[in-house]
């Protein structure tokens, strides 16, 4: 797994990431993996050292925050090559025990393709697309996605017609939106009952500024 640490100077994304990983404490995988912390903007201090520490098999990066979270989500995936990676933005935590087994689950029935825990469905500008954080693949998968992120360009990657989950459908494969008790395909991305922006919202595995209130009408 990879998680995100924006090393910006604030005590915004602090909290996040103690929020973050007082969720990975409270709520065990339930699978053996890697944990990777990608320190986007500074390289890793001894109070980040200190904070990741506990999490199963740590492992600190440093990226220079070219493309921000998607940029550094790519620099993990080149250079930690691995049958399955799950990554994790600023905002992320997680909801509830044996969230990586689940992950695990779904992954061995539908294969190698991508994987997320919310969806948008599209509306406006947007085309449907898996939202980025809480998503998982294979890093081959992710890395043969055709376009290195550097700037803004980030958002393009979630959810233009030259996003991941456009790329994935353009390969014949489909993009499968992940809860607790099933697996969606795009066509019945908001039919999950409490899945994203549903009632109580207690069938997301993953959760991130957008799964609190208030609510948000954005990607």
């Amino acid at each position: 797994m990879t998680y995100i640490y924006p090393i910006i100077g604030s005590d915004h994304y602090l909290n996040l990431a103690l929020r973050f990983i007082k969720s990975y404490h409270d709520f065990p995988a339930g699978f053996p993996h890697e944990s990777i912390v990608v320190c986007n903007g500074g390289a890793p201090n001894d109070e980040v050292k200190f904070m990741f520490g506990g999490m199963e098999n740590c492992r600190l990066m440093h990226h220079d925050n070219s493309g921000q979270d998607i940029g550094a989500f790519q620099l993990a995936a080149r250079e930690n090559p691995c049958d399955l990676m799950v990554f994790f933005g600023a905002t992320a935590y997680l909801r509830g025990p044996n969230w990586l087994a689940r992950m695990v689950q779904a992954w061995q029935k539908h294969g190698d393709t991508l994987y997320g825990s919310t969806a948008n469905s599209g509306a406006g500008h947007l085309q449907p697309h898996i939202r980025t954080t809480g998503f998982f693949l294979s890093t081959a998968l992710f890395n043969a996605y055709p376009h290195q992120i550097r700037t803004e360009d980030r958002y393009n990657f979630e959810h233009s017609v030259a996003s991941i989950t456009s790329w994935i459908k353009g390969r014949g494969l489909i993009p499968w939106l992940v809860y607790w008790d099933r697996e969606l395909r795009e066509r019945n991305w908001d039919d999950g009952p409490n899945g994203y922006h549903q009632n109580s919202q207690s069938n997301v595995i993953v959760g991130d500024r957008l799964t609190m209130p208030p609510f948000h009408p954005t990607p």
